[in-house]
């Protein structure tokens, strides 16, 4: 092998690297990363059938990361990978077996893993850093195009009740001018994004590097090209036997977001919470 027996671990070297790869090798790198829990039981053919790229292509990859093969990585892989509790139940199992609609378990079971992946990024440095750069930039910009922008206002809603300076962001001017006319500091975006991902968004993403804004993206699995942008990347598995992919994993993701935002903000919130209550009663917005 060429570099696989440094000091250097796996996760760290797909990370470190990705602005390096091709747009094929950034698929199977954030696939690798995505799934990194699940590669010991994965095979070459699996991993290019999930990513849709060639077997060839996946070998190719493992010979650029210094492995011979996928054998050779899962000897490494040994003291990298936790194994996390299993959620579904024999419950789960048990319905199953009854149930005379048996898709709709298998759907369950993928939304479940998908709500999964959102308890497990919780606690994670790149989650910490998440809830930092939130937490701590002057104007939040929060963004979501197409069938993912009710996601993006309903956090970008919530999140208003927890500190100032928070802006839903659409793109209908044309211009992203709250964003970018001014010389505010301490900038962040946030941006949502699953499949089919839009122009609009890269294009979001490129001025925000340009102009040096904070990136959070919160995204599914397959989005490859997260990382070409920022490194605060929080990727949730959203598969499914539906026709359009779960949106549940993001609603999961928010809320434990807005949670650990109220810890990290503190005394702040509580003041920011009683304005809001008097501008309720303020303009009578609630019933009893």
């Amino acid at each position: 092998m060429n570099d696989a027996n440094n000091d250097i671990g796996l996760r760290e070297r797909l990370s470190q690297n990705f602005q390096r790869f091709t747009k094929a090798e950034k698929a199977v790198a954030n696939y690798m990363l995505i799934n990194f829990d699940r590669l010991a039981f994965e095979t070459a053919a699996s991993i290019a059938e999930t990513v849709g790229v060639s077997q060839m292509t996946v070998g190719r990859f493992l010979r650029t990361l210094g492995y011979q093969g996928l054998n050779e990585l899962k000897g490494d892989l040994r003291n990298e990978i936790d194994s996390g509790p299993v959620l579904v139940s024999n419950r789960l199992e048990r319905i199953r077996d009854t149930s005379e609609e048996a898709g709709n378990w298998d759907s369950f079971e993928l939304e479940v893993n998908g709500l999964q992946s959102a308890y497990e990024l919780r606690g994670t440095p790149v989650w910490s850093k998440a809830v930092k750069t939130i937490s701590g930039a002057t104007q939040v910009h929060v963004a979501g195009f197409q069938t993912i922008r009710g996601i993006a206002s309903s956090f970008a809603e919530r999140l208003t009740y927890l500190r100032d300076g928070v802006h839903q962001q659409d793109g209908c001017d044309g211009t992203f001018a709250e964003v970018f006319a001014g010389n505010e500091a301490d900038r962040c975006i946030v941006l949502f994004e699953m499949r089919r991902y839009t122009r609009l968004s890269h294009a979001l993403l490129s001025a925000a590097v340009e102009d040096d804004v904070s990136i959070v993206l919160i995204c599914d699995s397959h989005c490859y090209w997260a990382r070409d942008y920022t490194d605060i990347v929080l990727p949730l598995r959203t598969d499914s036997r539906l026709f359009w992919d779960s949106q549940a994993p993001f609603s999961c993701a928010t809320g434990l977001l807005l949670d650990d935002i109220i810890a990290h903000l503190g005394d702040a919130v509580s003041d920011r919470l009683n304005r809001m209550r008097k501008l309720q009663d303020r303009f009578d917005a609630f019933q009893d």
